[in-house]
């Protein structure tokens, strides 16, 4: 295939992504419980409202949360308007990724195997149409680097750029102070190699300093949430003693974590993983020290600050490094298809060349549009079959969603309403508390600790009537009749 029939085929990849985020986007799926909490305080509060300590335990980027606000304004009570700052991100992180690739790769068949790999990736398309910053996080990460990467008539241009839109990024990722630590890193190893240290590069370094400490003391510094997140990411912070069991299990499931869940290879996660060792591997030995920076110092920042329990290290927080993965192991790929042997067999390597394109297609369009928590349909069926005389018990789990969708007007009947408490490990307190409403009730889940549905749903039917029941993507609703059997 000739250089202009690939370059076709690389825009193709690119506008599929687009299309695959846009149908994703309309869908419209329901909002979860995280996402609703968060939209909950976004909708709730006043621009400077958002600039304070977020309800329900809730941390993102001030910037992000003020673009946010002013979505929900221009779109107001729909998840659209919470949503499409995350969608046109994940279009700009696709045209930056292209950018950013064909500068380092210089292989029009490799920058397009990329590009296909970064357009299917399962977990950058969900969190395209999440009220969450990760896909922002992404596109902070991607237009750093290609403001870095790119050339320049002067220093100057470059350095002033890095300055302001790090000082930008600041404000709209959590984890753009990691890459800004990346870019400072690279930059002095370049001059340092070069003997000479340009004084300008003065320019970015006190702008982001300035910057950072001031959001840090403003907004993170002893934050009341601290505790909390703590408690809540305990398994994500790495442990510091390698002689730990403990130290093995957070890398192996963390390995097969990146390679299964973020590169959206499920099962099959070994296979990139075989393609990341073999490029890792040439790279050192050819002593890659750039790409070595750009594509890894990421994560060994993120894992070191783990370890000392400033930031997790999970698939929602490594958002913004799938695009170093995909790199690497497009890399990989193209060095196996070096070999004699697919040199001379060119349909295997055709083979090979799509391969991960493949699995990663199958993953994603198996369960396409990308669902979860599907509440709203629940909601709609109670809202179709219920009775002015009936009552509705929410399940804990599924209140903050519930709320949101009361909030914008979406749930329309006046029925008395329960709200549930959280009693994990003691279900039949779940079941004493619904037991104490009385005739004709609906049961709602969403967001179901531990089969606990399961439990006290099994318990209902032994003593009462059940007349109506759905079920949805880990969504449920059951009518049930006061009388007993």
């Amino acid at each position: 295939m000739d250089e202009k029939k690939i370059h076709h085929a690389t825009i193709i990849a690119m506008l599929l992504g687009v299309i695959i985020s846009s149908v994703q986007f309309l869908y419209n799926r329901s909002i979860w419980l995280d996402e609703a909490m968060l939209s909950l305080n976004i909708i709730s509060r006043s621009y400077a409202e958002l600039l304070k300590p977020l309800d329900s335990m809730q941390v993102a980027p001030i910037g992000f949360l003020l673009v946010e606000k002013f979505f929900s304004t221009l779109i107001p009570n729909s998840e659209y308007g919470l949503r499409i700052f995350p969608l046109v991100c994940f279009w700009a992180s696709i045209y930056l990724f292209h950018k950013i690739i064909t500068i380092l790769l210089k292989d029009s068949r490799a920058v397009f195997l990329a590009v296909l790999l970064f357009c299917l990736n399962t977990s950058l398309l969900y969190y395209s149409s999440e009220t969450k910053q990760y896909i922002v996080d992404a596109f902070i990460c991607l237009l750093l680097y290609y403001i870095l990467l790119k050339e320049y008539k002067t220093k100057n241009g470059q350095y002033i750029l890095l300055a302001l839109f790090g000082a930008l990024g600041i404000f709209l990722s959590n984890t753009s102070i990691i890459i800004l630590f990346t870019i400072s890193f690279f930059l002095i190893a370049i001059q340092l190699k070069k003997q000479k240290i340009n004084l300008r590069l003065a320019i970015p370094f006190i702008t982001w300093a300035v910057v950072f400490c001031s959001y840090y003391f403003t907004f993170i510094h002893n934050h009341p949430s601290k505790n909390g997140m703590l408690a809540y990411w305990g398994n994500s912070f790495m442990p510091l003693n390698i002689f730990e069991l403990r130290f093995w299990d957070f890398c192996f499931y963390k390995t097969k974590m990146l390679f299964g869940s973020l590169l959206s290879f499920g099962v099959l996660g070994l296979l990139p993983f075989l393609f990341f060792m073999i490029s890792l591997y040439q790279l050192i030995k050819r002593k890659q020290k750039k790409l070595l920076i750009l594509l890894l110092l990421p994560t060994l920042l993120q894992l070191a600050l783990s370890a000392f329990k400033l930031y997790p290290f999970d698939l929602r927080l490594i958002l913004y490094q799938t695009a170093f993965y995909i790199i690497i192991i497009t890399l990989g790929v193209m060095q196996v298809l070096e070999l004699d042997i697919f040199k001379k067999q060119k349909k295997l390597a055709i083979c090979i060349f799509l391969l991960l394109p493949l699995i990663t297609g199958v993953e994603l369009f198996r369960n396409y549009p990308l669902k979860t928590e599907e509440l709203k349909s629940s909601i709609n069926f109670v809202q179709l079959h219920a009775q002015p005389s009936d009552t509705m018990y929410v399940y804990y789990g599924a209140i903050p969603a519930f709320n949101y969708y009361e909030k914008i007007g979406k749930i329309t009947f006046k029925n008395p309403i329960v709200f549930g408490h959280a009693y994990r490990g003691s279900n039949q307190k779940y079941v004493n508390e619904i037991k104490n409403n009385k005739g004709k009730l609906w049961v709602l889940f969403s967001h179901i600790y531990d089969d606990e549905s399961k439990y006290i749903i099994t318990s209902l039917d032994s003593a009462y009537k059940k007349t109506l029941s759905y079920k949805t993507k880990d969504s449920e609703v059951y009518l049930y009749e006061s009388l007993r059997k």
